[in-house]
């Protein structure tokens, strides 16, 4: 990553912080402490996630995961990161691979390229395996050609769609 990279990330994470604050700002001028305390637990719990992303020794992976949504214009994630206190850095190379390439294909199968394609990336360490499960909103999505792309590109996954509200949710585990 070259220092223009660096100062650009940092740049849009204090975009995002002062978004935020002038939302917790104007919350106050209006005397609405309920919505003031809702955003300020938000702003913590994000805090807490980056923390969480930053201990797991993974920084190929987590330097991906915080470009992510301002490189791709038209994809948004948020990560959870669940009991996450161990050192995964011997997977941080496979994770990062493996979410590179979901996007890529992502990329290619979203029909409408103005649309916005949301989702959430979480981590939980089960006691023998470590999953990566992705969620999007396949509204825009050319489903078939997304399920054929990550099926033949990325081992290890299994691929559940839920008609009900639209999400397609994919399951990377690897091994502990």
């Amino acid at each position: 990553m070259e220092s223009k990279d660096i100062i650009q990330l940092l740049r849009l994470q204090r975009h995002d912080l002062m978004n935020d604050l002038q939302i917790v700002h104007g919350y106050l001028s209006m005397g609405k402490i309920d919505k003031v305390k809702m955003k300020v637990n938000d702003i913590l719990e994000a805090f807490h996630q980056e923390r969480l992303l930053m201990n797991m020794n993974c920084p190929n992976f987590a330097l991906w995961l915080l470009q992510l949504n301002w490189k791709q214009p038209n994809i948004r994630f948020n990560y959870l990161l669940h009991s996450i206190n161990q050192d995964l850095s011997h997977i941080d190379n496979t994770l990062t691979s493996v979410g590179m390439t979901f996007v890529d294909i992502l990329t290619m199968a979203v029909s409408n390229q103005e649309e916005l394609v949301e989702g959430t990336i979480e981590i939980n360490v089960i006691s023998s395996s470590i999953e990566l499960v992705i969620t999007i909103q396949a509204c825009a999505i050319n489903k078939n050609a997304f399920k054929v792309g990550i099926n033949n590109k990325i081992d290890n996954v299994s691929i559940h769609e839920n008609n009900t509200n639209e999400t397609i949710i994919c399951t990377f585990t690897f091994p502990a």
